[in-house]
């Protein structure tokens, strides 16, 4: 193992409900995820940068592009096709990059890449961003996590929690930040974090860090300004379009 090696993963499939083939959708020229790629390579902290797919068209469009795709298996979650990729890579801290946010800025991840530096106790590390209004805390479409006093993160969900206690005057939405799914995990938690069994929460929720939760994992959540602008559906493809040529 290597205690300074950060190796950036960004899992890619073609099959996708809302938008097949979108990580081969045109982006200013190139590939969606070749742009997620080239983005990821500006990270301070990343030694390694590699697309993980299972599809022979995503793989030829990454490396005649000049960056690095391998094949993996077939797997029910992105975490299970990072978990592949990092069995042959002697990194300590491994990052689990979307492959559908082309214009995240790197310094997000550089961030959760710190974060786990500067507390050997953490396991895994995430972000989120405050809400700015209460019809989004309430949008089951957003993941709302909750975060303690130590930064880490008590507990994730499509509903809109904090609960409020009648007459507080608390408003939920500035108690909660809207999870943005990006992790930089340990070695080791990785490795753990795979051979565990899906949880009831896990179950419940949709939402997989439940189970690392649930199984005594402890997060770290970062906070930013901003969310990333992803790339969901062909209408988010245009809005993502228009932003990168406004930015030149």
């Amino acid at each position: 193992m290597n205690e300074g090696r950060v190796l950036v993963v960004i899992p890619a499939r073609w099959a996708s409900s809302r938008f097949p083939g979108k990580a081969l959708a045109d982006l200013g020229g190139e590939p969606l995820v070749v742009r997620v790629a080239r983005n990821a390579a500006r990270m301070s902290t990343a030694d390694r940068v590699v697309v993980a797919t299972d599809d022979e068209r995503i793989l030829a469009a990454v490396e005649a592009a000049g960056a690095e795709a391998v094949m993996t298996g077939a797997h029910e979650t992105g975490t299970d096709r990072i978990g592949e990729v990092a069995v042959g890579d002697e990194a300590d801290i491994v990052v689990n990059l979307q492959g559908d946010e082309p214009l995240l800025d790197p310094s997000v991840a550089d961030d959760l890449v710190a974060a786990l530096r500067a507390d050997p106790a953490a396991d895994l590390a995430t972000c989120g961003h405050p809400f700015t209004d209460t019809a989004s805390w309430q949008d089951p479409n957003f993941v709302k996590v909750v975060v303690g006093q130590d930064g880490g993160a008590l507990y994730f969900s499509r509903a809109p929690i904090p609960g409020i206690f009648p007459g507080s005057g608390a408003e939920g939405h500035l108690a909660a930040l809207r999870h943005v799914g990006i992790y930089a995990f340990r070695r080791r938690a990785l490795q753990r974090f795979l051979t565990l069994e899906r949880t009831p929460l896990e179950r419940t929720e949709g939402l997989e860090q439940l189970r690392a939760l649930e199984h005594g994992l402890r997060i770290l959540v970062t906070t930013i300004e901003d969310a990333p602008v992803g790339v969901d559906t062909p209408e988010d493809l245009e809005a993502v379009r228009r932003l990168w040529t406004a930015r030149g």
